[in-house]
């Protein structure tokens, strides 16, 4: 039996710039915690808390939040990091005091009334190497150099965000990889575009490699262009992975993706993410 997780994100993936509701009846396994974060070197930690949902039912106003949830979160099991609940855009997050330090493990646990306690863990991945951005006006090409580190596994995401000179507005690009540059990743070509690429090091583990983006539509406004390069935990990876594969499935055509959890006994992600941010001015 095939089953369909909807659950409550809590993050602004920006997976998909726009939504069809669709009426789908799915087996559901009975209400459950949802825990989502991603946790940033030098950055406190916002932890996302609500209950689960069956995949019949949609909310317009949000998952609910669940009153009186105790949450604590520790680092390396021992150090217990202090939290304070804050609002923050109608959300409510239990926030750390203190940064998220490289090198040290996470675990983030969660029981509330009437509902089976969770816990999830995850460490924190190095920084990309990341250098060389470049973009023109006039261009649908923007490109960088990814150092990747030998020896290991490696995961990352890609996004490219666009900020207006005239407007100070700024939004995430549709970009796909450019073929004609980068045939040695042919698995991660694709007809359409989008504004996020989840992808790991097996076609060029421990080596340079210079990405080509090739954006839907050319770059026309002068401002700025911001290179996205985000090195992931496994942990991480696959829930990215598996919830666009689950968007690229829809949700009544083709078999249904479940997307991947950490979080036992409940869903979500406890994930580790460390983000490098490069700016090419475009006069």
């Amino acid at each position: 039996m095939k089953y369909f997780f909807v659950g409550a994100i809590g993050l602004s993936m920006l997976l998909s710039a726009c939504e069809k509701r669709e009426e789908i009846k799915l087996p559901y396994e009975g209400d459950k915690i949802v825990v989502n974060t991603l946790i940033q070197p030098d950055s406190v930690i916002y932890i996302r808390v609500t209950r689960s949902v069956p995949s019949n039912v949609y909310n317009d106003a949000g998952y609910n939040d669940i009153p009186g949830a105790t949450v604590t979160l520790t680092a390396n099991e021992a150090s217990v990091l202090p939290l304070q609940v804050q609002t923050i855009k109608g959300l409510s997050y239990y926030v750390s005091s203190q940064k998220a330090i490289l090198g040290q493990q996470y675990k983030v646990a969660v029981s509330a009334s009437g509902l089976q306690a969770v816990t999830g863990t995850d460490t924190l991945p190095p920084a990309p190497l990341v250098s060389k951005p470049g973009a023109q006006r006039g261009s649908s090409r923007v490109q960088f150099t990814l150092q990747d580190l030998p020896a290991s596994a490696d995961y990352y995401r890609i996004r490219i965000y666009m900020t207006d000179a005239a407007t100070g507005l700024g939004a995430f690009l549709l970009f796909r990889l450019d073929p004609a540059f980068n045939n040695n990743m042919v698995e991660y070509f694709s007809k359409g575009n989008y504004n996020s690429l989840i992808m790991n090091d097996e076609r060029f583990n421990g080596k340079p490699v210079n990405f080509v983006l090739q954006t839907a539509d050319p770059i026309m406004n002068a401002g700025e262009i911001t290179v996205e390069v985000s090195a992931l935990t496994n942990n991480t990876y696959r829930y990215f992975s598996t919830l666009a594969a689950q968007r690229d499935a829809g949700t009544t055509l083709g078999s249904h993706v479940r997307v991947f959890t950490n979080v036992t006994n409940g869903y979500g992600i406890v994930g580790g993410i460390n983000t490098r941010k490069m700016i090419v001015k475009i006069p």
